[in-house]
């Protein structure tokens, strides 16, 4: 057997160095690892020890990789990700493998507990939990593997992929399309009580966002604001205004007439109905769960 000992750093000075290649800089590797610049310092200036020369130039602007120091990022990320993979997998043994699944609570109801369902049939094996919320995930963080959202992720730290396209349209009950004018305009529409979602959230769009981008730049004044996308479908079927819609949250509602489309406009969801994860280190659960939602 080789003397790892020996042969091997220890891994808190190649995580210090990996977060210093990565970020060019010792202040930014210092907070990325929850550390002081003296520690990153010293663990980067052991390593150095350890390898016997220089593998980063310290520079007004940040720090410069030198020759030695280009060698050996190019393989440790990877070899890093493969020992936490080991590391992961190895505590799992034993374990019910969990999924847990972020996801706005109205499209929960109306979407993905189907889906959990359907998969669930198909991997009993896997235990998918779903967290339920109508607050932003950034709340949450931490708390789940996964999330399913409109629209891209902002940042590097989150990757995404599509699970399906949705389309945006007004809709409303019966009895309020039947007070509408023959043929309205969404100028008309704004003469009749409109439903909007309270939270200002990145992976949904508002009246404001629809009528804009059909022309219309005066703000709208909703007469039912809610801060549950739930309550205000709720809201909708009772009759009691107009609700801009996503097709696949109000899937079940249009099948069975309680709401219906207004009108022919309509607009792309920005970037559709997605399932965001981290870009690195997802169990192979999750990773099953992520193909089987998109495929």
């Amino acid at each position: 057997m080789k003397n790892y000992r020996r042969l091997l750093p220890s891994t808190s000075r190649l995580v210090a160095f990996a977060a210093v290649a990565e970020t060019g800089s010792i202040t930014a590797a210092a907070e990325a690892l929850n550390l002081t610049q003296a520690a990153i310092s010293r663990q980067l200036r052991e390593l150095e020890d350890f390898i016997g020369q220089p593998l980063a130039t310290r520079t007004p602007k940040g720090v410069v990789l030198t020759r030695a120091g280009q060698r050996l990022i190019a393989d440790l990320p990877a070899a890093l990700d493969q020992i936490c993979s080991a590391v992961a997998e190895t505590i799992e043994i034993g374990k019910t493998p969990n999924v847990t699944v972020f996801c706005d609570h109205s499209l929960t109801t109306s979407w993905l507990n189907r889906k959990v369902l359907d998969f669930e049939r198909e991997y009993p094996e896997i235990n998918i939990q779903v967290l339920s919320s109508n607050r932003s995930p950034e709340t949450f963080v931490g708390q789940f593997d996964i999330a399913v959202l409109y629209g891209r992720p902002e940042g590097t730290a989150y990757d995404s992929k599509l699970i399906a396209p949705d389309r945006v349209f007004p809709v409303a009950a019966p009895t309020v399309i039947a007070q509408l004018p023959k043929n309205p305009s969404l100028l008309t529409l704004q003469d009749f009580p409109l439903i909007d979602f309270a939270q200002k959230r990145r992976d949904w769009l508002h009246w404001a966002d629809f009528l804009k981008t059909h022309g219309i730049d005066n703000p709208p004044n909703p007469k039912l604001t809610f801060d549950s996308y739930a309550i205000a479908i709720e809201a909708a079927r009772l009759g009691q205004g107009i609700l801009l819609g996503w097709q696949l949250v109000l899937d079940q509602h249009l099948q069975d007439g309680s709401l219906q489309p207004v009108g022919p406009w309509e607009m792309s969801s920005p970037g559709g109905l997605r399932v965001q994860f981290p870009t690195r280190n997802l169990s192979a659960q999750t990773e099953r769960f992520i193909t089987w939602l998109c495929s």
